[in-house]
């Protein structure tokens, strides 16, 4: 069972951006809204209920950033790295009560491949990677970002995840004062949907999905509590991980799988950087969350609105 890569901002909103009473959080799981023959449950406040949540099971994941960075927005691999590490941080800092989120995510090193992509018999990388050509999800033209997630459709297990940013459309800026659209909260929010989390109501929350430059500045890149709620609830400082190893699924490698040998040829693969990612096998499946931030909006809504789906 595989899902469509692509999921329309439409269906995504309706089925995901709105939560209970007690928690203005929703978790993303398995079932895909978009598709009215996966017959997804929606509770009350309209969070799907249907399906495994997704998470990784292990205790750590890696991250990379491919290496030609974006040249139409004036970033390099170097301006982009410590702005991920930085926006990945804010999650993994939260407080939790009792302690940390349970899981980790280190960044590696510059990573060769250009494309989203998940391999099933050869290795695989976990990419921040800027599209400067071509924007090519249907719908989302204005959108800034999209982040694309593969997974046991069994158990919710996450196997992959690449987060793609809009360089050709969007005016990606790193710092202050805060300049078109703000890296760090695009950053923040989406890897928000990295780690298994879908939207808020909260008008307050970093995963809400609506953002609006001109009054919201830079509040996408620190938390708020409804989002130390999620986080602390995906991966609980007592959750027991399945694996302390950050080996990604089939290995990793840094380049497309176009450009690595055969299974059969293969001599293994090494990380260039920190640390790598561990999943299960089982059914594949895969979402886009699409991110449209800090501009026009998706489907030409009000300027300088954009829906973060």
């Amino acid at each position: 069972m595989k899902h469509s890569a692509v999921i329309a901002a439409a269906g995504m909103v309706a089925a995901l951006c709105c939560a209970p009473s007690a928690r203005a959080y929703c978790r993303t799981t398995t079932c895909d809204p978009s598709k009215v023959a996966s017959h997804c449950e929606l509770d009350a406040n309209r969070c799907v209920v249907s399906g495994k949540l997704l998470g990784w099971r292990s205790s750590c994941v890696t991250i990379g950033v491919q290496q030609m960075g974006s040249p139409n927005n004036g970033l390099s691999f170097e301006d982009i790295a410590p702005v991920v590490e930085q926006a990945f941080e804010s999650w993994m800092q939260a407080d939790c009560g009792d302690g940390k989120p349970s899981i980790e995510v280190n960044l590696l090193g510059p990573v060769e491949c250009g494309v989203s992509e998940y391999n099933s018999e050869v290795g695989n990388a976990n990419i921040v990677l800027f599209r400067e050509k071509e924007w090519p999800f249907t719908g989302a033209a204005n959108a800034v970002a999209v982040t694309t997630t593969r997974f046991d459709t069994k158990n919710g297990d996450l196997w992959d995840a690449d987060i793609e940013l809009n360089g050709i459309g969007a005016q990606l800026s790193i710092g202050d004062p805060i300049e078109g659209d703000d890296l760090l909260s695009v950053l923040t929010h989406e890897a928000g949907h990295f780690l298994g989390l879908s939207h808020s109501n909260d008008n307050t929350a970093t995963m809400r999905p609506v953002y609006d430059p001109s009054r919201d500045g830079d509040d996408f890149r620190s938390l708020a509590q409804d989002d130390v709620d999620a986080i602390c609830a995906a991966y609980p400082p007592s959750r027991k991980p399945l694996t302390n190893s950050c080996e990604n699924r089939h290995g990793f490698s840094e380049q497309c799988r176009a450009d690595q040998p055969a299974p059969n040829d293969s001599k293994g693969c090494s990380l260039n950087a920190r640390t790598a990612t561990a999943a299960t096998s089982g059914a594949r499946g895969s979402w886009a969350s699409l991110l449209a931030l800090l501009g026009a909006v998706v489907a030409a809504r009000v300027a300088r609105r954009r829906r973060i789906v």
